[in-house]
């Protein structure tokens, strides 16, 4: 038996090879799923502690549990039996978490001491109120700045200690004075120890995480040998210890995602003991809360790259059912023929069990390593389809890797098991029977599969568009409401039901083709649109296939480039410029920046903030000048500007002074947002200085008409008078779904700045810039630096665009995307080609009778021309119309994952002609290779060896 299936494996070896490659990459797609999803979680994890870091300064990998003895009982031997009893416990906390220590510490403290100069130095002794502390391998991370390290025992009686620079200056110490030590609870029993200082301390390491507060909790701490503490004051008759803290320092980059939950399990349970003692111990575990909200995200991220990947799981599982199916039809004489001679049912069985055992077996060895590469490379996503250089993924295999890998050979092996099952119950003439005998309609066709399909995903666009109706109006993030898991796959029941039905009207389509020509068609032709109508749906697999890659592949294209462009756009749109200078105004009070008017800043005294403010401007040229710099303009904001109507006053108004021709050039804008192109709104602005753009929000809530008369002014201004010129919608920086206190949306206005700051005091304005081309942000940035601008706020659009790139949740999903595509386009193309393969070898006999009949070898390479452009052509543009109305339909289902307030400018649909070029190109290739090998294919067959296999 073995022998057997080597030598039809050899015989067919550019099918076993192709089908191998398939399984390869099946499996390589299903085991990249959990690594990249690990990989890309384990990355975002990262990242967000990384930024709580970085914000608010403190290392988030910090357990620390303080522990008030002195609150636990008033007699000091209690207190030490609290102590060890707590310190047994909570030394092992960190091996509980099971998460890496870098370094820990424990401070004991013996507080509420006063300390007294033993010389006195006046006659009435300042009283300096102090506690001893003693830290564990505290002189391996110290550094003295002056004097010497205490010693670790007594000398002469007296305790040696060192202290921070801010506590010898507060305390008013001096180096080597000794100090008679008193407790100020037990103020009566006296002076109970002498102590020195005799040295100034500070931080070895500034990056070391052994100091976990710095040296600001160290300004009223005497610091000695921890060993000589215990003894003096923890094994003694008289004890002194009245609190104690223990600091670990865990490795957060050293934490693993699926660690999490085990994490938060045991810190639980830990945390629900500790507070038991809560008038004793306090926990702080920055990581906790953190780690808990990961586990919202994760969750979120999950489900989505898992419903980024269905539909390509949806086409992978197809193509495994497509090749067994191709492949156990296109031997179904064979196992005929070697049924008839009498091999049993169960030998040809288990001969396709072995052939599907070793492949699966090569595929399941050599699948998660090619899944791991690709998850590797697809960490470098920028974009779809973009990769830069960055830190790479921290991917790796995992046992769900395996385990999916398990999963999707058991589908192969199945799949192929199945029609081999069925096929080795028949005979030679039973088989001979069914051949010639009318099909039954399929099982999709009989039961209208396709119809129910479309229905389906029609259910769930009325479900999104609802769904889009809460979001507008109650202003909720789209993850706020409860997510329908259809709404993510309607797009792929859409295409599956729309190819479909394509499918079934393909039959007719042909047979009208055909009836058009019937006249005029050559012989070869003839033949060609015979075969492709008497076919009986052996293509329909193939077709649907086709449909299905080129449909996913426009519809993820588009996908990726409609989430990041409107990524790009709504930034770009907030910002307003490529640059943005907040420069430093000087004022005859308190200097601050500019975008800090005096009712806003908490430093100005109220006689100071009622006095009037003159700013001093900074030289405008100077920005001009940048290095990089194109164009440069001025640009006035103002909150919360007073305008009176004649309807009415309100307060709430943002203010916009731009000088129209200037703006124009410089400011970004999106084409379309607005009924007319908005540099006629600039040259409305451009026709009278007092000429005002007013928001649509304003015309609704004060009955505003164009030539109304508006007054505006803010504290400290006498009133503006402008006109009604035009209303806006949309404007750089303007959100119109931004509410105000009372929930209403905020109104804006642009002026003319030249009107503004010749009727207005002057006020700080920013500056915008639009750099040269080829010109980086670096490059201004530098000069800036290098010509000493005092600025108190910039922004670079380009800065903020890479910042969010950078998410893991969109680097996933552009990678996710970028997988999909790429895969479906490998499974595309060998499907295409194991089909055509199997096509050919199946009609070995007809071509061999078409050669020996008369037909010259250009005629049937013309009959084949002619069967793929029927069979695949069609598939392929169909696949291209479906692919676009899915994308039209189902694509604006991404915005949901915003609020409303985030939707500066409206959510659109973007498809990028490259993409386009690059899914033609592919499919343009696969159909060149498939007809080339095809052709080659016809010219080897022996036209006495057909008639011989005819006989047979």
């Amino acid at each position: 038996m073995i022998i057997i299936l080597l030598r039809k494996i050899i015989n067919n070896k550019w099918m076993v090879l192709c089908l191998l490659i398939g399984s390869i990459l099946t499996v390589a797609m299903v085991s990249s799923v959990p690594i990249y999803t690990n990989g890309v979680l384990q990355r975002m994890l990262t990242r967000d502690l990384e930024e709580y870091q970085k914000k608010y300064g403190t290392f988030p990998g910090r357990y620390s549990i303080k522990g008030k003895l002195h609150y636990y009982a008033a007699s000091e031997n209690e207190r030490v039996y609290a102590y060890k009893w707590f310190d047994e416990r909570i030394v092992k906390f960190p091996e509980q978490l099971d998460i890496h220590l870098i370094v820990k510490n424990k401070s004991l403290i013996a507080d509420n001491l006063i300390a007294v100069p033993e010389i006195q130095r006046e006659e009435k002794p300042k009283k300096r109120f102090f506690k001893f502390e003693a830290i564990d391998n505290f002189t391996e991370h110290a550094a003295i700045t002056n004097g010497r390290m205490f010693s670790n025992e007594m000398k002469d009686g007296i305790i040696e200690v060192v202290v921070t620079e801010q506590a010898y200056n507060e305390l008013d110490l001096r180096l080597d004075e000794v100090y008679d030590i008193t407790d100020f609870i037990k103020d009566e029993e006296g002076v109970f120890c002498k102590a020195k200082v005799v040295g100034i301390f500070t931080i070895k390491d500034p990056s070391d995480l052994y100091w976990f507060d710095g040296l600001w909790s160290f300004d009223d701490s005497f610091l000695m040998d921890d060993t000589l503490f215990k003894q003096l004051f923890i094994e003694t008759e008289d004890p002194k210890l009245t609190d104690a803290i223990w600091n670990f320092a865990l490795d957060y980059h050293k934490i693993k995602i699926d660690q999490i939950g085990h994490i938060l399990n045991v810190y639980d349970s830990q945390f629900r003991w500790v507070k038991q003692y809560n008038a004793v111990l306090e926990a702080r575990f920055p990581i906790i809360p953190i780690l808990e909200e990961y586990q919202q995200r994760e969750k979120q991220l999950t489900l989505t790259l898992w419903v980024l990947q269905v539909p390509i799981l949806l086409m992978l599982a197809f193509y495994m059912f497509m090749v067994a199916q191709l492949i156990v039809k296109s031997e179904e004489n064979e196992i005929a023929v070697i049924k008839s001679r009498g091999a049993s049912s169960l030998q040809i069985f288990l001969n396709y069990l072995m052939e599907s055992i070793l492949l699966g077996g090569i595929a399941f060895s050599v699948g998660p390593i090619v899944g791991l590469y690709i998850c590797k490379i697809l960490g470098l996503s920028n974009g779809f389809l973009e990769f830069v250089q960055r830190t790479a993924l921290p991917v790796e295999l995992n046992e769900n890797a395996y385990l999916y890998s398990l999963l999707a050979l058991g589908l192969f092996i199945i799949s192929m098991l199945v029609p081999a099952y069925l096929s080795s119950r028949t005979s030679i003439v039973l088989y001979k029977q069914t051949k010639v005998r009318k099909r039954k309609g399929v099982v999709w066709k009989r039961y209208f599969l396709d119809i129910l399909l479309l229905g389906v995903s029609g259910y769930g666009l009325y479900s999104y568009k609802m769904r889009t109706s809460t979001v507008l109006l109650t202003g909720a993030k789209g993850t706020d409401i409860a997510i329908d898991p259809l709404l993510f796959l309607i797009s792929t029941l859409f295409i599956l039901g729309a190819g479909l039905v394509f499918l079934r009207l393909f039959p007719y389509l042909v047979s009208f083709v055909f009836w058009l020509g019937k006249k005029i068609w050559s012989p070869a032709l003839y033949a060609s649109f015979l075969h492709v109508s008497r076919s009986g749906g052996q293509e329909q697999f193939i077709m649907l296939f086709i449909i299905l890659a080129i449909s996913l592949g426009i519809f993820n294209a588009n996908a990726a480039r409609t989430l990041n462009r409107n990524i790009e756009e709504r930034i770009r749109y907030e910002i307003g410029a490529d640059i943005t200078i907040l420069a430093e105004w000087k004022t005859n009070q308190v200097d601050f920046g500019g975008g800090m008017m005096e009712d806003f800043n908490p430093y100005l005294s109220s006689s100071q903030s009622n006095a009037p403010v003159e700013y001093i401007e900074p030289p405008f040229e100077q920005f001009t000048k940048l290095n990089g710099v194109e164009l440069a303009t001025k640009v006035f904001k103002k909150s919360n500007v007073e305008v009176r109507t004649i309807s009415g006053t309100t307060q709430n108004v943002d203010l916009l002074g731009i000088i129209p021709n200037e703006f124009g050039k410089v400011s970004w804008m999106r084409d379309g947002l607005m009924p007319y192109h908005w540099y006629n709104y600039l040259n409305l602005l451009a026709e009278s200085p007092t000429a005002m753009l007013v928001s649509s929000s304003m015309r609704e809530k004060y009955k505003l008409k164009e030539g109304d008369s508006i007054y505006l002014t803010w504290k400290g201004q006498t009133y503006l008078e402008g006109y009604v010129y035009a209303f806006i919608d949309y404007w750089p920086t303007y959100n119109p779904n931004l509410k105000n206190q009372r929930g209403e949306n905020r109104d804006f206005i642009v002026a003319n700045y030249s009107y503004i700051h010749a009727k207005m005091s002057l006020e700080p304005y920013e500056v915008w810039i639009k750099k040269l081309p080829g010109a980086t942000d670096t490059q201004v940035l530098n000069d800036i630096i290098e010509k000493k601008i005092s600025i108190n706020d910039i922004k670079f659009v380009n800065n903020e665009i890479v910042k969010k790139k950078n998410d893991p949740m969109l680097q996933g999903i552009n990678g996710a995307l970028t997988m999909g595509f790429v895969i479906t386009m490998l499974i595309s193309a060998i499907g295409f080609l194991i089909y055509w393969i199997l096509s050919i070898k199946g009609r070995a006999l007809q071509f061999g009778i078409f050669r020996a009949m008369g037909m010259t070898m250009r005629n049937v390479i013309s009959m084949l021309v002619l069967e793929q452009l029927l069979i695949s052509g069609l598939s392929i543009v169909m696949g291209i119309v479906i692919g676009g109305i899915t994308c039209d339909l189902f694509i604006p289902l991404l915005q949901i994952a915003y609020s409303v307030e985030e939707m500066a400018i409206p959510f659109k649909v973007f498809a990028y002609g490259g993409d386009y070029i690059k899914i033609y190109s592919i499919v343009g290739g696969m159909l060149l290779l498939g007809i080339s090998i095809l052709g080659i294919q016809v010219a080897r067959i022996n036209i006495n060896q057909a008639i011989k296999l005819g006989e047979d």
